[in-house]
This record gives structure tokens, C-alpha cells and sequence, in this order.
């Protein structure tokens, strides 16, 4: 497997390379996934990839190379980590010196988060908020910024299924709000609370409770209510 996963940084250099490391059947296998980034010193995993891995394996692990020798994690790469649940395995480019970075539980408060893709954004507030109120979302795959421009939909009405969740017609206490800016696919999501007023964490700002409307009232194209 080093074999392959060498190959594959071998024919990503001078960019890094990245991938998955997944069990099936009781084995481990490697899936090499294109880098998406656009600079050469940074990875993002195609999400496309990542869900293509997900419906024949267990995922491992996430696999990266630094060049110029190096397997200290970024601050990028522990947070994405934590975010994801995963281990990170971070290779040295090119002597292939191996370093696993192991998730930890992150405890940010709830309101007042700054936001930041992937890290602390929508998902995230809204995955705590639930599981402060013992409603458990799974751990996020690899999203794309952007992705409702990118063709790719993360709140579809089957995915959203699988976390355990039926649609409904108007809101109750905890029922999970999808909206659509700018857009006719999900881009954000919150949590309804009470009396028209949600939680949610939006670009650009700080992670609160706030009023649906005037405005994103108009933009609910879904509400969802956990089956318990």
C-alpha cells in the first residue's frame, strides 16, 4: 500500500497529493482522490471522492503528503480533523516518514463562534446545537466550499433521511431548517427553537440565535424533524 500511495504523491508532486484509506471486507484498501486546491502547499479532498469511497468502504483514515520532508500537522489539518473524526495521516515528501494526528472532541461554546469553512460554519453549529438536545447528526464528509455552485447538493431530502429526519410541514422546538440563498439548491442550515426564532452560524459572522424573519423565513426550502 506505501507502494501505491508513493505512486500517486510521486505523480501529484510538485502539489499534494491526498486520498483515503479505507477497510473492505476486513482489509485495507487505498482510493488516491484528486486535490482540488488551487495552491500547491495545501490539500482539499474532492467530496465527489470522498462519498464515491463512502459507499464501498469504511474510511480509515485521510491521507496527505507535506513536501520538503515535513509530516507536521497544519493548523488546518488538526482542525479538520477534529471536524471530520478521522486520523490524519500526514507523509513526508519524499522519504515517506509517517505521522497519524488522532481527532480530539472539540468544546467550543455554542454562540459567539467565528465562522470558518469546514471548522465552524453552519454544519457544525447546528450538528452541536442538536447534540446538546441528544439528537446525533453523523460527522460531516469532506464538503466543498461552495459546493450548491459546484453542482453537488448536501442537504438533499435522502440524505437527510439517513441522519434520521422527516419532513414536515412547520416547525416545532429542534426541528432542522435548510435554506436556499442565491440559490435553488441547500446552502445553509439552523436549528428552529421557539416563537419564529433559530440558531444558526452564517458566513461571516458570529454563530446566534436570531429572528426567521423578514428575511430568512422567505428562503426555508425544507424543515426536518428527527423520528425518535
Amino acid at each position: 500500500m506505501i507502494h501505491d500511495i508513493k505512486t500517486h504523491f510521486d505523480n501529484e508532486y510538485p502539489r499534494e497529493g491526498c486520498g483515503i484509506i479505507g477497510i473492505v471486507k476486513g482489509k485495507k484498501q487505498w482510493f488516491p482522490c484528486e486535490n482540488l486546491s488551487q495552491t500547491e502547499n495545501d490539500f482539499i479532498l474532492s467530496s465527489k471522492d470522498w462519498f464515491t469511497v463512502k459507499k464501498k468502504a469504511d474510511i480509515l483514515a485521510i491521507v496527505h503528503n507535506h513536501l520538503d520532508n515535513d509530516n507536521s500537522p497544519s493548523e488546518n489539518d488538526i482542525n479538520y480533523c477534529n471536524t471530520l473524526g478521522i486520523p490524519y495521516y500526514i507523509f513526508s515528501y519524499p522519504d515517506m516518514e509517517l505521522n497519524i494526528v488522532e481527532p480530539k472532541q472539540n468544546f467550543n461554546p455554542l454562540v459567539g463562534r467565528d465562522y470558518k469553512f469546514g471548522v465552524q460554519d453552519c454544519f457544525e453549529a447546528m450538528r452541536d446545537w442538536l447534540f446538546k438536545e441528544e439528537i446525533t447528526i453523523p460527522q460531516r464528509g469532506a464538503f466543498e466550499e461552495n459546493w450548491w455552485q459546484k453542482d453537488l447538493d448536501y442537504f438533499t431530502e435522502e440524505v437527510i433521511a439517513q441522519w434520521g429526519f422527516k419532513k414536515v410541514s412547520s416547525p416545532e422546538k429542534n426541528d432542522l431548517l435548510i435554506f436556499a440563498i442565491e440559490s435553488n439548491k441547500g446552502n445553509h442550515c439552523g436549528v428552529y427553537l421557539q416563537n419564529d426564532v433559530f440558531f444558526h452560524h452564517a458566513e461571516n459572522r458570529l454563530s446566534c440565535r436570531e429572528s426567521l424573519y423578514p428575511f430568512w423565513g422567505e428562503h426555508i426550502i425544507g424543515i426536518y424533524r428527527h423520528e425518535t
